[in-house]
Parts: C-alpha cells; sequence; structure tokens
C-alpha cells in the first residue's frame, strides 16, 4: 500500500511540475453575519459563478462550539464549504490583554479543551464517511500592530506549538487545516516574518491578508495584485519552500470610494479613473501565471470602512471575477489543494522555485507601513477590529 501510494504521489507531483493540474485553486469568500445567516453564502453562491470551497469566519476566545461555532460551521458546511475558523486570541472583556503570555502558562487550557471537546462532538454528528473539516486560522495578522497578539513573534511562535500540541494530544489535528497567515507589508518591530514561522510540522498553509485601499489614506494609492503581494509571496516561497499559500483575505476598493474622514481616512479621489474590474481580471490572470503556490483565494466580501465586496449595493467587479473562476483552474477544493500541495515538500523539490513573480511596489508598500504606524490608536482598531469583533 505504502509503494501504491508513493507512485500516486509521485505521478500527482508529475502533473502539477508539468502544468497539467486544471483544477489547482480554490476560490472562498468572507460574507457578513459570520456564517449565522445562510442567505449571505447563498446569495454569495448565486451570483458567483464558482461555489464557494471555504467560508471564512472570526471567532474570538469569547466563543466556543456549543454556543457559536457549531451553528455557524454547520450552515457553511451544508453549503457545500469548508469552514476556515479565524480563531483569534483576544477576549472582549480584555481587549488589550496579552492571550497569547496566557496560553503558554496554561490559563486557557481549560476553555481550550473544551473548543476541542466541541469540535468533536461536532464532528461525531456527522456520519463516518462524511465527517467535515475545518481550517483554523489562529492569530492572524501577527507582523501587525492593530491586534493584542500583533508584534509579540516569541509568544506567537510558543503559543501556536502549545495550542497545536493540545490538538495532537486530542487527535484532531487529521480533521484540521493549519493556516499561518501574516498581513501583506510588516507594520512591526521586526520587519522579518520567518521571526514568526512556529516550523513546517505545525503549519499546513501559509497565508496573506492583502488589500488595495486605493487613495482613501494620504498614505496609500492605488495597488495592483503585483504591488500589493508580490514582496511577501516570494519571502514566503523561498522560507518556507513546499507550502501551499492562501490569499485568505484579498480585496480591492472601489474607485468611487471616497474618503471617509469620520473613518480615519484623510486620502482623495485621485484613484476615480482607475476599475476595480480591471483590478480583479489582473489579479486572476497573474495568480494563473505567477503564482503557483496559491491555492487558496478568499475574497473579503463585505462592505466595511470601504466597498470591499464584488456583489452588494454600489460594487463592481463581479463580471471580471466571474469570468476568471469559470476556468477550471480555479475549481479546486481546501480538501484536494492539502493533499495535492504538500507532495512538493514530500519530493523535497518546490514547484514554484523557477516560477517567481518580479518584486515591485517596496516603496509604496514602505510609505504604506509607516501610515498605519502613525495612525492613532482607536482609529487602527476600529480600522482593523470594527465590524469583526465588539470594541
Amino acid at each position: 500500500m505504502k509503494l501504491v501510494n508513493t507512485f500516486i504521489s509521485v505521478a500527482l507531483a508529475t502533473l502539477i511540475i508539468s502544468g497539467q493540474c486544471n483544477a489547482s485553486t480554490s476560490i472562498g469568500a468572507y460574507v457578513d453575519h459570520d456564517g449565522w445567516n445562510v442567505e449571505t453564502i447563498k446569495t454569495f453562491n448565486l451570483d458567483s459563478a464558482r461555489t464557494a470551497a471555504t467560508i471564512n469566519v472570526f471567532s474570538s476566545f469569547d466563543h466556543n462550539w456549543k454556543k457559536q461555532l457549531k451553528h455557524q460551521a454547520s450552515n457553511i458546511v451544508e453549503r457545500g464549504a469548508t469552514p476556515m475558523i479565524t480563531f483569534m486570541p483576544y477576549q472582549e472583556a480584555a481587549p488589550e490583554a496579552n492571550v497569547l503570555e496566557a496560553i503558554i502558562e496554561g490559563k486557557h487550557d481549560d476553555y481550550l479543551q473544551r473548543w476541542i471537546s466541541g469540535f468533536q462532538t461536532w464532528q461525531s454528528s456527522y456520519p463516518e464517511d462524511k465527517k467535515p473539516r475545518i481550517a483554523l486560522r489562529f492569530a492572524h495578522e501577527f507582523n501587525g500592530i492593530w491586534y493584542p497578539w500583533g508584534d509579540k513573534p516569541d509568544a506567537l511562535v510558543a503559543a501556536w506549538r502549545y495550542v497545536h500540541r493540545l490538538f495532537e494530544t486530542a487527535g484532531v489535528n487529521d480533521s484540521i487545516d493549519w493556516v499561518w497567515c501574516a498581513n501583506n507589508v510588516d507594520v512591526d518591530s521586526y520587519n522579518d516574518i520567518t521571526r514568526y514561522y512556529p516550523g513546517a510540522d505545525v503549519v499546513d498553509w501559509l497565508a496573506i491578508d492583502g488589500y488595495n485601499f486605493g487613495s482613501n489614506y494620504t498614505f496609500t494609492r492605488w495597488k495592483s495584485f503585483d504591488e500589493t503581494f508580490s514582496l511577501i509571496y516570494v519571502e514566503m516561497v523561498k522560507n518556507f519552500p513546499g507550502k501551499p499559500i492562501m490569499l485568505a483575505e484579498v480585496s480591492s476598493a472601489e474607485p468611487h470610494d471616497l474618503p471617509n474622514k469620520d473613518k480615519g481616512q484623510d486620502g482623495n479621489d485621485e484613484d476615480a479613473g482607475e476599475s476595480k474590474d480591471a483590478w480583479i481580471k489582473d489579479m486572476m490572470v497573474r495568480i494563473k501565471s505567477s503564482y503557483p503556490a496559491i491555492k487558496s483565494v478568499i475574497w473579503f466580501n463585505t462592505n466595511k470602512e470601504l466597498n470591499w465586496a464584488l456583489n452588494m449595493q454600489g460594487n463592481t467587479g463581479l463580471n471580471a471575477f466571474n469570468e476568471a473562476v469559470r476556468d477550471e483552474y480555479f475549481a479546486s477544493s481546501m480538501e484536494s489543494s492539502k493533499v495535492i500541495n504538500k507532495l512538493p515538500s514530500i519530493l523535497g523539490t518546490p514547484v514554484v522555485a523557477d516560477s517567481m513573480p518580479e518584486v515591485v511596489g517596496t516603496e509604496m508598500l514602505a510609505i504604506e507601513c509607516d501610515g498605519i504606524r502613525h495612525m492613532n490608536r482607536d482609529t487602527l482598531r476600529e480600522w482593523r477590529l470594527g465590524g469583526i469583533l465588539p470594541l
């Protein structure tokens, strides 16, 4: 059996390397109501030419499976998608608390054990041959300064490995994809994402969050997909070869978005002549041609501080998105991506080594980083947490 599996693995890897594997990348979304309301999932799937393979939900240490996650995850599974739980080490009663240190000290063991038990109970409610899996995006955007767990590489690594070990001891990690997710530009004290990496043995997916903010802030302007993602993508592929990469949050502002001073936006409308449709078309072409390690694209489909969505009032971009995702290249699922993309690390040779995008936009990102650093603290928290967690 081991010999058969090895043969299959080599055959699949050959398909990847030769470019013969059509279904390579999956499509997903974050939609309003975090999986509580199935209508937003259904609407996205009806409007999209490709049913979402992954739905992202945000969850903190105030949430558990008994009261929240079993309902949210079940709604997502019923819609044919894999739940990706963005698991934030955060508590509403103590928003500035260093939960990472508390995890390392064992102070959240009871909560984490209840979380694991709740997951097992939820999973056992499905037939043996249809037990769903989840993706777990723990402590995302750690290389930023807006979350209380950010800018703490040593604590992040220790807490990640601690939590992963609890899950491993409980025997649930075979049903979980662990997603290590960085912001697309370092806004921290280290400027080195490798310091936050907990190890290849405890990470299934690398992930990136990145947005085109347009000219709505004085320190931002309209950025192409390459200008948003090429730098961090190349860093990840070079430092952590063989791991699939996910765009866990990606979107573009609308050219007709106007700076909202109430939300700390002090920019201008110089991007009025740009096109969100063109941005998305370019994104999908670039992913297919020059970013072979990207195996999942999760659109941030909500209108929050800017109009990020594709299919809500005032949005554009849906036509370009649908035209792109009709390509069978974007017909993959989370499970097949996970299996196929572990093959390069098994073989020991990254399939992406000869296909790197040119790194562009570094000066623009440096200006953006400096601008974010100087934002008012409350404005920054509202920018990143508003509409996601209670403030």
